[in-house]
């Protein structure tokens, strides 16, 4: 149940990176990439379970890790921040 918490809560900060970096820039690209490949990772392991979430966060993960490189649109930006904010509050619900 910690676990799931924790995660939760990554997905908080991963999300909230994401908004500052898409909208605003004040965020270092590096760092972003980071975040996307640890939120790939965390999504292909738990992939495993054949779980919905997990192939977004998947897909989440590959937006992020794009935006790291090219100008997204800012709604691409938006959608996918407030998907894992959304999650991660759905995650410390639980």
């Amino acid at each position: 149940m910690v676990v799931v918490k924790l995660l939760g809560i990554l997905d908080i900060f991963i999300g909230i990176c994401f908004w500052i970096f898409g909208i605003f820039g004040w965020i270092p690209e590096n760092f972003i990439l980071l975040i996307g490949l640890f939120l790939l990772g965390k999504g292909i392991v738990f992939l495993t379970g054949l779980s919905i979430a997990s192939a977004l966060d998947i897909l989440a993960a590959i937006i992020i890790i794009l935006a790291s490189s090219i100008v997204l649109p800012k709604v691409i930006v938006i959608l996918a921040s407030l998907f894992l904010i959304q999650k991660g509050i759905m995650s410390l619900l639980n």
